[in-house]
C-alpha cells in the first residue's frame, strides 16, 4: 500500500507538467485553426528537408577548405561520395537516438512561441487574432516576414542552396506570394479602425518577440548536434581524404 501510495505521489507531482504540456497543445491547435499559416508551413517544411539533405555537404566544406582541395573534390567525386556516406551515417545515428536533426515543424514553432505566455495573455492573444487587427498583424509576421526568411535562407543565404525542381518552383511561387502581401501592408494597416490600430501596437510587439525567438532557437538547434555528430568519425573521413588522387 505504502508503495502504491508513493507511486501516485510522484504521479501527482508529474502531472502539473503534463497538464501544462496538453493546454499549450490546445492553444496552439487553437491559433493554427485560427490562422494556418500555410507560407510558413510549406516553406519550413521545404526548407528543412533540404537543410537536412546538405548537412553533410555543409560539415565536409570544412575538410574540404581545411584541405585546400579543390571544388572538384564534391559531389561526382568518388571519395567525396565515400567521405559523404560516413558523415550522413553519423548523422543518421544522432537522429535515432535524439530525434531529427532539423526541425522546423510549424506547431512547434508556434507552441515554442506561446510557451512564456501567461494564461491571460493566451487569452488575450487569441481573441486578438481573431479580430481583423490581430489576423492582419499575425498574416503579416508569420506569413509574411518569417516565411520570406525561411524562403531566402534556401534560396539566398545559404552556402548549398536549392537546386532547380519542383521544390524551388514552389518557393518562387511561395516567395511572389509573400512579396505582394508584405508590399501591402501600409495600405492595409492604414485602413485599419482606430482600435484595432491601437491593439496592433499594444500587443504587436511581444507577439513578435515571441516568435523571433523561437525562430531563431530552432534555427540554432541542429549545428551544434551536428557538429557532435560529425567529430567521432573525423579521423575516418581523414583517412578517407588522405587517399584522394586529383
Amino acid at each position: 500500500m505504502k508503495k502504491a501510495i508513493a507511486v501516485l505521489g510522484l504521479f501527482s507531482c508529474l502531472l502539473p507538467g503534463l497538464v501544462q504540456a496538453d493546454e499549450l497543445d490546445d492553444f496552439t491547435d487553437k491559433l493554427l485553426k485560427v490562422a494556418p499559416s500555410k507560407c510558413l508551413a510549406e516553406a519550413s517544411t521545404i526548407a528543412g528537408n533540404h537543410i537536412r539533405r546538405t548537412m553533410p555537404d555543409l560539415l565536409l566544406d570544412g575538410a574540404r577548405n581545411a584541405r585546400k582541395l579543390e571544388k572538384t573534390w564534391g559531389p561526382g567525386n568518388e571519395n567525396y561520395r565515400q567521405a559523404r556516406d560516413v558523415v550522413e551515417m553519423a548523422l543518421q545515428d544522432e537522429e535515432v537516438s535524439n530525434g531529427p536533426l532539423v526541425d522546423f515543424d510549424l506547431h512547434k514553432l508556434v507552441r515554442n512561441a506561446v510557451s512564456g505566455w501567461s494564461p491571460a495573455e493566451r487569452t488575450e492573444y487569441l481573441a486578438f487574432v481573431k479580430q481583423k487587427g490581430g489576423r492582419f498583424y499575425w498574416d503579416s509576421l508569420v506569413d509574411g516576414a518569417l516565411c520570406w526568411a525561411m524562403i531566402e535562407s534556401v534560396t539566398v543565404k545559404l552556402p548549398h542552396l536549392l537546386p532547380p525542381g519542383e521544390d524551388k518552383k514552389r518557393m518562387d511561387t511561395l516567395k511572389v506570394g509573400v512579396d505582394i502581401r508584405m508590399g501591402a501592408m501600409d495600405l492595409e494597416a492604414s485602413l485599419l479602425p482606430k482600435e484595432q490600430r491601437a491593439k496592433v501596437d499594444r500587443l504587436g510587439p511581444k507577439l513578435a518577440k515571441s516568435f523571433q525567438d523561437a525562430f531563431q532557437s530552432a534555427n540554432q538547434a541542429y549545428a551544434p548536434r551536428a557538429r557532435r555528430a560529425f567529430e567521432p568519425v573525423v579521423p575516418q573521413v581523414v583517412n578517407i581524404i588522405e587517399a584522394y588522387k586529383p
